[in-house]
Formats: structure tokens, sequence, C-alpha cells
């Protein structure tokens, strides 16, 4: 067998077994075996089982994460008025494509969301937040510099809120929704944010503006 058709063998096999048992419970003996070679042949090709778990899921996870923080870049970088003009139809199309590269990579995520504690992106909804959090504290001195008066709003409030949301999102995932009822969950989310961000601001909220 060839290094490419064993390499892909084990991460098939690593894929199952994640999948079955989750990331802390799996075993590289088990791995090994299913994949027919010996644990030495698995080590010489992956150092410990996190290299497995992250080839698993690194290029969907990087897609997304890459994506999220473009998309906030350019959200941050735009002026205060095509900010404020754009805050929820923007917000709207990044929710849209955060849920397009779900989809293309579902197993991937599958992995992370429901099996992955104990791995190194145990913690990468996490990283998500934390971006969505500085992005909305940004935004909210960006409305404050432009005169609006806003009631103030707790950095881990924020962080609850941001939370909220993603996790929120990730659960089509771990439901195991098909695509079209994702984007109408999460589209109601979306709305259910959008406004409960403005009335905790003192903002009007008008889908239809």
């Amino acid at each position: 067998m060839k290094d490419i058709d064993i390499e892909l063998k084990i991460l098939e096999v690593a894929k199952k077994e994640f999948m079955e048992q989750g990331y802390m419970n799996a075993s590289m003996r088990v791995i090994a075996e299913k994949s027919g070679c010996t644990t030495g042949m698995l080590y010489s090709r992956f150092a410990d089982k996190d290299k497995i778990f992250s080839s698993l899921v690194k290029e969907g996870a990087d897609k997304l994460l890459n994506g999220f923080k473009n998309k906030l870049d350019i959200f941050g970088n735009s002026t205060p008025k095509e900010q404020i003009a754009s805050m929820h139809s923007f917000s709207e199309q990044g929710m849209e494509e955060i849920v397009d590269i779900i989809y293309e990579y579902f197993e991937s995520f599958k992995l992370i969301v429901c099996h992955g504690f104990g791995s190194s992106y145990e913690h990468y909804v996490d990283s998500l937040v934390d971006m969505e959090v500085e992005s909305s504290i940004k935004f909210m001195n960006v409305l404050k510099a432009q005169g609006y008066q806003l009631k103030i709003i707790r950095a881990d409030l924020c962080h609850m809120l941001a939370s909220s949301l993603l996790n929120g999102i990730f659960e089509t995932v771990a439901h195991d929704f098909d695509k079209n009822d994702a984007i109408e969950y999460v589209n109601s989310l979306q709305d259910f944010f959008a406004a409960g961000w403005d009335r905790l601001l003192g903002l009007k909220y008008d889908k239809e503006s």
C-alpha cells in the first residue's frame, strides 16, 4: 500500500473512531489496528492523536475562522456612516457565509462541535466569540463617537450574547439540521439578536429599512 493510501485509510478510520468514541476516548492503538498498520507506522505519520484530528478538521475550521475575521475586518474598516447603515445587513450576510462554510465541511464541524473535547479545537467556537465581542465593542464606540446615546453594555454581557449567538448557530450541526432548515433557523436567530441588541442599546430595529 502506498504512503498516501495508508494516510487516507488512517484518516478514514480515525474519523469514524472520533465520531463514535469522541476525541478523548479514541485510541491510537485501535486506529492503527483498523487501518491495517502498526502503531509505529501510525506514529511515523502522525505524531499524536491531535495531529490526526487536526488533519481532519483544519481546512474547514481555518476557512470559517479566516472568513469570519476578514468579514469583521471589512466592517471595522468601513466608515462610521457605512457601518451604521449596514450593521444588520452586514451581520445577516456574515451569518449566511458561516452557514455555507459549515455545510461545505459539515463532518469537520461535527467533529469539532460534538466530539472535539480534549483536542486543540475544544475552544474553537470560543475563538469566534472573542472576535465577535471585540468587533461589537469597537462598533459601540463608533456609535458613541457619532453622538448616539447608548445604554452601557458590560463586556461580560457582550461576551454572553456573542456566545449565545455563535453557539446557537452550531446547534444546527449538533442536531443534524439539513441546510435549508439551518438557513431558516439562523435567519430567525439573527432577527432575534438584531432586535435584542437594538433594545439593549436603545436603538430602533426595523428589518424592512
